[in-house]
């Protein structure tokens, strides 16, 4: 949910000639063609566009993906202000030395700065600056493709790559069509010069910088000839970069300020400031950034309204699939099982109440009473045959035996004494009445009878015996 919400940015190096695009391990390298105004063809433009839109695979309700990008040096200008150690408001004194120091007035500028020291009498800042239409044109196409971009220089980025960083030191970008000779004092670049690509480069370097060390990258950087007449205190190490598509030192450089959270210089162009005092009514969205703020706002406030919902709406088509899956294992589970529940229901219903009638028969039976056969068969005949103490006690036997509704065509068929006995010998027939009468009886023992058997007494009173249950 959040790769979707916040995506990961995008790295960019743009040279007069190319366009380097490195996201994450996925790399874009697209030449560029300029008209005689050095700006964009509009074929080169369309397949920009095209090709950008396909790196960056955004859907139209995702947020813009974040692009930094370096520029190359080509019309980029650096100096160093002074400012007075007094605070105030930095911007308007940098906007007063840029009409100073700059050919152009800062409007017609895109311009960042950085601090490089703070004393106790004075103040220096760094500022660097190209001409607005260069950046203006780079963020109108990154903008149409979906991104949200930021400028910087190249060579900054470079600069992170160097083992060495505080050290006085170099960096040559060497390339097909030109060069960048980069001097950096203290950590600060000092200055920048671009060199032809087949020009003699010793001379420029022995001219623009101090230092002893110079990094070189690019793909042209193996030239002993040009090493070779420079003197014998200067050092030059080549840093490697894997020859990958996308992969450079300012793309490299881009990513690794994002990871280590270095602040890069960053080229802007800054309207001049309003000369009334702020209010709702006056707000103009006019410009490019003011658009580009309130339609950020736009969809922070449509997300925050449709993030409640966001999970069902994405989680709806696992839940339909987890539901799915559980209706059929329920349905397999029914197939196997419900065949044999009809089973064993049925052979349950169809089970002759042998255990019930042999209870009937042991609460209807008196004291004295032996039973000497018992037939019972699955179509409900009965034959018993017992032994009882006197007439009376047979009596009271089938009484009971018609008084639980179990039975039906209880018949004595013999009754005989006992010779040399006081007893009397009897044999019974019966049949049990139909299972739909049947069913509305209560056959079992009572919980006060299940009590008893078991040794307990029951705290509302002595235990009682249980009766047979009549219709």
């Amino acid at each position: 949910m959040m790769e979707l919400l916040n995506p990961p940015p995008v790295f960019m190096e743009i040279n007069p000639a190319s366009l380097r695009a490195l996201r994450e391990n996925r790399g874009l390298e697209l030449p560029l063609r300029r008209a005689a105004d050095g700006k964009l063809t509009g074929e080169c433009r369309k397949a920009l566009l095209s090709a950008l839109q396909r790196f960056l695979g955004r859907k139209n309700w995702q947020p813009r993906v974040r692009a930094i990008c370096g520029i190359s040096a080509h019309g980029v200008s650096l100096r160093k202000v002074a400012l007075p150690a007094a605070g105030g408001e930095v911007e308007a004194i940098l906007r007063l030395q840029i009409e100073k120091e700059f050919p152009l007035p800062p409007e017609e500028l895109a311009w960042g700065w950085r601090e490089i020291a703070n004393g106790s009498a004075t103040r220096q800042a760094l500022v660097a600056a190209v001409r607005k239409g260069v950046i203006e044109d780079y963020a109108g196409l990154l903008t149409e493709a979906g991104a949200n971009p930021e400028f910087t220089l190249s060579a900054f980025a470079r600069e992170l790559l160097c083992p060495a960083p505080d050290e006085p030191h170099a960096i040559l970008e060497t390339g097909r069509t030109h060069a960048e000779l980069v001097s950096f004092e203290n950590g600060v670049a000092a200055s920048v010069k671009i060199l032809p690509a087949n020009g003699d480069w010793s001379d420029a370097m022995l001219k623009e910088i101090n230092a002893k060390t110079i990094y070189v990258f690019g793909n042209g950087a193996a030239h002993d000839e040009i090493w070779g007449k420079l003197p014998a205190g200067f050092v030059c190490r080549r840093l490697e970069i894997p020859d990958r598509e996308g992969y450079s030192a300012a793309t490299l450089g881009l990513n690794k300020s994002v990871l280590d959270k270095v602040r890069l210089l960053r080229l802007e162009t800054k309207a001049e400031p309003a000369r009334t005092r702020f209010a709702l009514p006056k707000m103009d969205f006019s410009g490019a950034e003011s658009r580009r703020r309130l339609r950020q706002a736009t969809a922070l406030l449509v997300v925050l309204l449709i993030l409640p919902y966001a999970k069902a709406l994405l989680f709806k088509p696992a839940l339909g699939w987890k539901l799915a899956a559980v209706k059929n294992h329920r349905q397999q589970f029914a197939s196997v099982v419900e065949p044999e529940l009809r089973f064993l229901q049925s052979l349950k219903q169809s089970q002759p109440p042998y255990l019930d009638a042999l209870y009937l028969f042991s609460k209807a039976a008196s004291s004295g009473m032996r039973v000497t056969s018992l037939s019972l068969n699955q179509r409900g005949d009965i034959a018993l045959q017992a032994t009882l103490q006197n007439a009376q006690q047979v009596t009271d036997f089938r009484s009971k035996l018609i008084a639980s509704g179990f039975f039906a065509n209880i018949t004595v068929e013999e009754q005989t004494p006992v010779p040399n006995q006081q007893k009397v010998s009897v044999r019974m027939t019966a049949q049990w009445e139909s299972a739909a009468s049947r069913g509305r009886l209560k056959v079992g023992p009572s919980p006060d009878e299940i009590a008893k058997s078991r040794g307990e007494t029951n705290a509302a009173g002595p235990p009682t015996a249980g009766k047979i249950p009549k219709t």
